[in-house]
């Protein structure tokens, strides 16, 4: 942590009550997407870095979790499960049975009975969003000012822009966002012709798939779904999906894994064969969709009206 509590807390009583609201809203999302995160990863799932809480919290059929409570001092009116007076009061809910547990995030092991690991994730993810809160807090002390050419970017990514409507600092990661896109693109202009092959190397070249290139499968790896066409029994719940706004495609595969049966042959970096034959379907089944993010770990996918450049 950089800063005391108290610091913290006048800090924070000095913002405006849209600042106060708009900042409890996005800590709220962001502790339930690292509890999500850790929940997923216990359970073998993997979750590309930009998925949303939803999104994640679809692979889990235990505890997600459902908010906190700040009330600003330690108080009997919140306690934990235990009975130990808080200041600050966690809840998760269980998916199946709807029931809402209460407690520090000190006892989070002792009430949930999760693995030490998962545990030490979430403490770690949670201490990353108070630290980020810091930040912001620390720069609103020392009177940031946004860089003016960024107001030249056409389309700011949406997390960055709610930051700059609500008059507050971006973080370090965001800044480092925009100087991306204001960098300015290199031109090959005399790019050199491709070297010519001999005949019987060009015989034995795969032919290079722009899906692919970085990861190649080997032509004894035939199981499903590694072709170019996703099989029929994965096409409907591919489209209930993203008729349900799932956007990742890397997500999308994991749950065809876990609920339809489809094939868990993976890549050495852990992404299923699948992958590409669901970037396929849905880019042909869906031309109202763009790729909004293509990372080579994953796609995420979003309405034409809808799109931030990333």
């Amino acid at each position: 942590m950089i800063l005391d509590v108290d610091v913290r807390d006048e800090l924070m009583a000095a913002l405006s009550e849209q600042q106060r609201h708009y900042l409890s809203e996005r800590l709220t999302r962001s502790r339930r997407t690292a509890f999500a995160n850790a929940m997923a990863a216990d359970k073998g799932f993997y979750v590309p870095e930009h998925a949303e809480p939803e999104e994640i919290e679809r692979l889990l059929s235990d505890w997600i979790y459902a908010g906190y409570t700040d009330a600003g001092r330690v108080s009997s009116e919140l306690r934990c499960e235990c009975g130990r007076a808080l200041r600050y009061q966690h809840r998760v809910e269980h998916k199946t049975t709807k029931e809402i547990k209460r407690f520090g995030i000190e006892h989070l092991k002792e009430h949930l009975g999760i693995d030490a690991s998962v545990v030490s994730a979430v403490k770690k993810g949670f201490d990353a969003i108070d630290y980020e809160l810091d930040e912001l807090l620390l720069k609103i002390r020392n009177g940031w000012e946004p860089n003016p050419d960024w107001a030249k970017l056409p389309n700011l990514p949406a997390d960055i822009a709610d930051h700059l409507q609500h008059r507050l600092p971006l973080l370090e990661r965001q800044i480092q966002r925009l100087n991306v896109l204001l960098a300015p693109k290199p031109r090959n202009v005399y790019a050199s012709p491709p070297a010519a092959k001999a005949p019987a190397q060009a015989a034995e070249q795969e032919p290079v798939d722009l899906f692919t290139w970085n990861e190649p499968v080997a032509s004894s790896v035939k199981a499903e779904g590694d072709g170019i066409e996703l099989p029929p029994s994965l096409q409907s719940p591919v489209d209930a999906y993203i008729q349900a706004d799932v956007r990742s495609a890397r997500v999308i595969c994991e749950l065809l894994i876990k609920d339809h049966g489809a094939p868990d042959a993976r890549f050495l970096t852990n992404k299923p064969h699948i992958y590409y034959a669901v970037c396929r379907y849905i880019e042909s089944r869906y031309p109202e969709l763009s790729v909004q993010t293509d990372r080579s770990e994953d796609r995420m996918y979003a309405k034409w009206g809808n799109l931030q450049r990333i």
